[in-house]
């Protein structure tokens, strides 16, 4: 092989390289640097996503968390007295051992001025029972998933059952229980 046909070669390999990366190499490394730049942002779109996502999930937690709590420690206020459901909840068998008589007598409605928009409708439990189910009815009373107050209690023994030993007791239990006459009107 001659020089000339070397210096030949040697300057097409040049053009072919000259060709190939302006025609290959350069546009793709464009491409390249777009590509960074561009997986650079999404990359960081992709942390912030997780990050919300990841406060969106303890938000979730706090609201379970509280919704629990409220449950646990809030009484719902119906829109009526309805008070034939708390009669139903703190009826009590009357057997004759424990339970002797219970009635239920319902008081007048009367608006709360210092919770304004609510208002307290009477209930009076009488009771002719032993200690047990006396208690068992307050416990009930306490347990209602309504707000109801146990505004009083009085218990007497008659002199007559001081000689048994589990004595029977009449008790009176004032109840008032609560409801929202803003909803109802």
């Amino acid at each position: 092989m001659s020089a000339t046909n070397e210096r030949w070669m040697l300057f097409g390999t040049f053009v072919l390289t000259v060709l190939f990366v302006s025609l290959f190499i350069w546009p793709n490394y464009k491409n390249t640097n777009q590509a960074k730049l561009e997986t650079e942002n999404l990359e960081s779109r992709i942390q912030q996503i997780e990050l919300r996502q990841a406060e969106v999930e303890k938000i979730r937690m706090d609201y379970e968390a509280l919704k629990a709590q409220v449950q646990i420690d809030c009484k719902q206020v119906p829109f009526i007295p309805d008070m034939s459901q708390i009669v139903q909840a703190l009826s009590l068998e009357v057997d004759g051992r424990k339970v002797l008589d219970q009635s239920f007598t319902a008081g007048t409605t009367s608006k709360n001025s210092a919770t304004d928009g609510f208002a307290a409708q009477t209930l009076a439990v009488t009771l002719h029972a032993d200690f047990d189910s006396i208690f068992s009815v307050i416990q009930n009373v306490e347990a209602m998933n309504r707000l109801v107050r146990v505004s009083s209690v009085r218990m007497i023994r008659k002199e007559s059952d001081s000689d048994a030993t589990a004595p029977a007791l009449e008790a009176a239990i004032g109840l008032h229980a609560m409801y929202d006459v803003l909803e109802e009107e």
